[in-house]
């Protein structure tokens, strides 16, 4: 075909006049095309192209025209049918089929045939048929270029379908199933094209299946798959795949299902203990089973009996399951328990079993372990209590077993004491050849719990329950009182005296005797009376009832029980305190005056007991019978640091009291206590502490007594004490031996008497904590102080009747407000006042000076209000007299104070009284008013710049006095009424600078110019002045007005002077017009100066040409050349405007006569 030169006949083209000139030889075209039609039936496809349905398609129709000449025409066909043609040349006509019109175009650079919206029914061999106007002898193109066009239409779906029809989704799971069980199965393809390869897989193995069914309905195929399969442990944990192959498809798709497949367990395997184990030890026995699925349940047994920790608080079992890659399980299971005798011997047995077991009902499988527990005796012994008498012979059992049997050790226990069984005097047995222990004669001593304990090569073993031994022996007792005492006489209280039994057994008294002053009270119980509520009582307590002064004894008594009478106990003496008499009370001065002192004294006639004004030589004198130690006793009152004054008094009272229950002895003055190392082992010496003081009570020979204590007056530093040490003619002074922290040192203390104890109240409140002294000073006396002031004694039986007195306070002439050193005032002001307050009791009076003058009463230009005022508790004022001079201002002079005359000196004067003299209050009283008149010293400053100005001083008159600052730009640049700048100056400074003076009155403002003067810097331009070419060169400095100088720059760097050019009525400006017959570029230079100096050069390029070598547009005006432009751009515009509209017309009409004579048509 391509050696034809025109149309086939058949495609019905109207002939032209050009054709049919060039056509003799059409005829054996016709028939060459005619054998082409027949030939291209057994053509070859040349390309195969595949596409998805719905989608476009490019079949390309390749033209060498270098091979094959000029394209004339290009035809396509589907099968044998012509879909397309296409002319070409000067009309280029393209022509569809109608059927085809919507989906398909023809296109050319490249030639190729586009299909959009594939359809199934697109499927075909597409032929490309071209035709040349004279075809070259090296074109190869005969046949035509063939396609084959595959439509793919990839699946819809792929499903799985169990044996009952039931669908399969992707990547479920099927089951249980158990092995040897048949899996059936059936994978669909559905509506796909070209037909799809279909299998099965599981993994990577190809499962054997029937063979896969087609059916073909529209075009489309739907391919089925079955699968019947016989499952077996190696399905597990692997999917079942349907792997479906089509060139629709760009991956193999692949829709697949695992089976949850149940397996037996294949193994089973317990180990923990190897040999044996040791009681107490902690024992772990692991059992293993393996490949079950699902996992096992698993069971523990100790021989028969089953295992559980939720039941056995002692054992615990673990169990966990880990599924393995293949899908098993692999159960592991921990029996965690302490060994103990009782797991001695025993069969530990782990059985497991799974529903694939149950459901074929086969026997769980198992694995067992025997234990062997080593552990110490078990101890018991017997029996449980013996109750013996002194010298009897007592036998203690002890019974054990143990694994191993024999023993290494035997050790008895008394309360948890070993006993000393070697002791063969005492004992006999308690060992390894015989474990029971023999007391051979019991003593008091051998009371108490016995335990027995063995040992064998594994550990100790202790009896649970113990034996316990009671020997019975005489009571030793004391005395105790309750209330221990001293015991107040006014509360006519009852004590209770017990006989406490300190060692005995039975510890239970049947009797008791009781003594006062080692003289038979009373032997309890007492069943020989006729009273017979002493015979059932308890002996061992003695009421004593309604206590008074009468019961002043040493009280002792005697215990009695199963064993016998006992030793008598130590005396024990009971105190009776009764309160001190009525008080007193006196004061110095009668009438008190604030800010001084006043002192209280308290007095009674009877001190009561213990006294409340006693000496401390009178306690000293009194005698009692005691026994004379044999070294000085130790004094175990106790050390108080930074004690309160009545803790003080308490500390030395208790000293007191213990100084009277154990004098020291002063048989022989010569007697010196010095003690020897075994007396000081056995009294050991009291632990220093902080302390104030450290007194030495024996003169360096005895032990040191600790004790703290506070002064009771500013004038005495320490209380001495008492010691009874040595015996003097006199008793009233006694050598002491004091250490303080600073050092040590010795004097002689008096013996002085302890103060009173009183109490103090005031206004009615308290007692007062922190005053306890007979005399009380108070000071300073101030407001508060004007009240009632009790005071009463006491002691430790009670306080005596309370003493009142009330207290007269006066108060001196005072100011509580006076004047101050300076009062001003406006001079403009309406009112003003002056006020003074004086505390003043008994009453004074205040009068007013002016400059020492004294302000009459008759004076209109003043007045005088006053008030007695009340005392103020809140601020401890007494009462006072209240003054205000006030200023009549109506009645002065224009109703205004004069600035320079009514400034004076003011004065407050009081009368005086009975405890005070006159006082006065004096102030300067100021006419004020707001700054004016204010001045500078310099109203302009002129500076270089660069350089620093003179200071500038404003002034204002004032009162009070002004403050300055100074203001610049809105901005405060110094305070003070000198403007003083120590910065050098630059041209930005230039500019009014504000004074500004104010005081609490009003303002005022003064300015001043600084004036900034610097040299001038220059600029050239070049311009056209009245047609001559003309350099300008101006100055910028400060002052404007310069002087110029310009020069020409010559090639060996050094200026030719040109002048000063011309000013031209400028003062900053300097005009040089140029020469025109210089050809060569010149540079110009300018300089300025003006009164500061000279500036810097500047200058200017310029290329400077004759006249007669201007170019042509330089002649012209520069209004005629801007005309010339214009016009030649609107020629411009005109001639494309007429171009564009003729290649319009022309390209219409070319398109008309083309579609005139080359119609083409099927």
């Amino acid at each position: 075909m391509g050696n034809m030169a025109l149309r086939r006949s058949a495609q019905g083209v109207a002939k032209s006049n050009s054709v049919a000139v060039r056509s003799p030889i059409s005829l054996s075209l016709v028939l060459l095309l005619c054998l082409a039609l027949v030939d291209s039936s057994t053509a070859q496809v040349d390309t195969t192209i595949s596409q998805q349905e719905s989608q476009s398609v490019v079949l390309p129709c390749p033209v060498d025209a270098e091979k094959c000449g000029k394209l004339h025409s290009l035809n396509w066909f589907k099968g044998d049918d012509r879909i397309a043609a296409m002319l070409l040349g000067d009309s280029n006509v393209t022509s569809v089929n109608k059927e085809f019109d919507e989906r398909v175009t023809v296109e050319q650079n490249p030639y190729r045939l586009v299909i959009k919206d594939l359809k199934i029914a697109d499927e075909d061999i597409y032929l490309c048929d071209t035709t040349f106007f004279i075809p070259e002898e090296t074109c190869d193109n005969f046949n035509g270029y063939r396609i084959e066009l595959r439509v793919l239409v990839p699946p819809t779906e792929v499903v799985i379908l169990d044996a009952k029809g039931d669908r399969i989704e992707n990547g479920s799971v099927v089951g249980p199933m158990q092995e040897r069980q048949s899996l059936k199965a059936t994978c669909t393809v559905r509506n796909t094209r070209p037909q799809p390869e279909v299998s099965w897989f599981r993994g990577t193995k190809r499962l054997t299946t029937y063979s896969p069914t087609h059916d073909l309905v529209d075009g489309l195929y739907t391919s089925t798959l079955e699968l019947d399969w016989t499952l077996s442990r190696e399905d597990l944990a692997q999917d079942i795949e349907c792997r479906v192959k089509s060139a629709a498809i760009p991956n193999v798709a692949v829709t697949k299902f695992s089976v949850d497949l149940q397996v037996r367990p294949t193994s089973i395997d317990i180990n923990g203990v190897k040999h044996h184990t040791v009681q107490g030890s902690k024992v772990v026995l692991t059992c293993d089973i393996h490949g079950a699925r699902p996992a096992v349940n698993l069971t523990w047994y100790n021989t028969t009996t089953v295992i559980s920790s939720g039941e056995n608080e002692i054992s615990e079992v673990r169990t966990k399951s880990l599924e393995k890659s293949d899908g098993t399980f692999h159960t592991q299971s921990e029996l965690i328990f302490n060994a103990t005798r009782f797991e001695n011997d025993r069969v530990f047995r782990c059985e497991a079993e799974n529903i694939v077991l149950q459901i074929n009902r086969e026997k769980p499988i198992s694995s067992a372990l025997t234990l062997e527990v080593l552990y110490p005796p078990v101890v018991k012994v017997s029996p449980s209590a013996i109750t013996a008498n002194t010298s009897e012979i007592v036998l203690l059992n002890c019974e054990y077993f143990a694994n191993p049997a024999s023993l290494t050790q035997v050790e008895w226990y008394r309360n948890d004491i070993l006993v000393n069984v070697n002791d063969t005097t005492h004992f006999k047995g308690g060992n390894s050849e015989n474990v029971a222990l023999v007391i051979k004669s019991t003593e008091k001593e051998d009371i108490g719990n016995y335990s027995c304990q063995l040992s064998n090569n594994i550990g100790t073993g202790t009896s649970d329950h113990k034996i316990n031994l009671d020997v019975q022996y005489a009571p030793s007792v004391e005395i105790l009182m309750i209330p221990e005492g001293p015991v107040k006489e006014s509360d006519e209280s009852n004590v209770t005296l017990f006989c406490n039994v300190l060692d005995a057994n039975p510890s239970v008294l049947t009797k008791v005797r009781w003594y006062a002053n080692s003289t038979l009270l009373k032997e309890l119980p007492d069943c020989e009376e006729t009273r017979e509520d002493l015979c059932h009582i308890d002996p061992s307590k003695l009421l004593l009832e309604s206590i008074g002064r009468g019961f002043f004894y040493n009280y002792s008594c005697e215990g009695f029980n199963a064993a016998g009478w006992g030793p008598r106990s130590e005396d024990k003496e009971l105190l009776v305190h009764y309160e001190p008499g009525p008080a007193a009370l006196s004061h110095f001065p009668l009438v008190a005056v604030k800010k001084k002192s006043v002192t209280f004294s308290c007095s009674v006639d009877d001190p009561g007991f213990p006294e409340s004004n006693r000496f401390v030589a009178q306690k000293a004198n009194q005698n009692h019978k005691t026994k004379t130690p044999q070294h000085a006793p130790l004094m175990d009152f106790h050390t108080v640091q930074a004690m309160q004054p009545q803790e003080a008094d308490i500390a030395f009272e208790a000293m007191l009291l213990h100084k009277h229950q154990n004098p020291l002895p002063f048989n022989d003055s010569t007697q010196t206590s010095i003690r020897t190392p075994q007396e000081s082992a056995s009294h050991p010496a009291h632990q220093i502490k902080e302390t104030h003081a450290l007194i030495d009570l024996h003169l360096n020979h005895s032990l040191c007594t600790l004790i703290t204590l506070t002064t009771y007056t500013p004038q005495s530093q320490i209380l001495t004490l008492y010691t009874g040490v040595q015996q003097k003619k006199d008793a009233s002074a006694t050598s002491y031996a004091l250490y303080r922290k600073m050092g040590k040192f010795s004097f002689v203390a008096q013996i002085v008497s302890k103060p009173n104890r009183f109490r103090w109240l005031r206004g009615g409140r308290g007692p007062l904590q922190d005053i306890v002294t007979k005399d009380w000073t108070v000071e300073p006396v101030g407001l508060d102080s004007r009240t009632n002031y009790s005071c009463y004694a006491y002691n430790e039986g009670g306080k005596g009747v309370m003493a009142t007195v009330n207290l007269e306070v006066h108060a001196p002439p005072f100011f509580i407000k006076n004047l101050p050193p300076y009062t001003g005032i406006l001079h403009s002001s309406p009112n003003a006042t002056l006020t003074c307050r004086i505390e003043c009791v008994p009453r004074c009076d205040i009068s007013w000076q002016k400059d020492g003058v004294p302000i009459e009463r008759n004076d209109t230009r003043y007045f005088i209000k006053e008030k007695y005022m009340d005392a103020s508790p809140a601020t401890g004022d007494f009462e006072s007299m209240l003054s205000v001079l006030h200023f009549n201002m109506p009645n002065w002079p224009d109703s205004k104070f004069n600035i320079e005359a009514d400034n004076a000196n003011y004065s407050c004067v009081s009368t005086g009284n009975i405890v005070g003299g006159s006082i006065r209050s004096r102030t300067y009283f100021g006419i004020e008013y707001a700054p004016e008149n204010t001045t500078v010293s310099e109203n302009i400053v002129y500076v270089q710049e660069g350089t620093i100005p003179g200071r500038v001083i404003c002034k204002s008159r004032a009162n009070p006095e002004p403050s300055y600052k100074w203001i610049f730009k809105n901005e405060t640049i110094a305070n003070g009424n000198a403007l003083i700048i120590n910065t050098a100056m630059n041209r930005n400074d230039d500019g009014t600078y504000t004074c500004f003076a104010y005081n609490k009155h009003g303002s005022s403002i003064a300015k001043t110019v600084i004036k900034v003067q610097f040299k001038p810097r220059c600029e050239i331009e070049r311009q056209e002045i009245d047609d001559q070419d003309t350099l300008i060169c101006t100055a910028y400095g400060n002052p404007i007005e310069a002087d110029f100088s310009w020069s020409i720059k010559t090639e060996n760097e050094t200026d030719e002077n040109l002048g000063s050019g011309k000013k031209e009525n400028s003062v900053e400006r300097s005009f040089y017009i140029l020469e025109t017959d210089y050809a060569i570029s010149r540079t110009y230079r300018c300089v300025a100066n003006n009164t500061v100096g000279y500036g810097p050069f500047c200058e200017i390029e310029v290329a400077v040409r004759p006249k007669k070598q201007l170019a042509w547009w330089q002649l012209w005006e520069k209004n005629t050349l801007i005309i010339l432009v214009a016009a030649i751009l609107g020629l411009l515009l005109t001639v494309i405007v007429i171009c564009c509209i003729i290649i319009c017309i022309c390209r219409r009409r070319r398109r008309q006569d083309k579609f005139l004579y080359y119609p083409y048509k099927f």
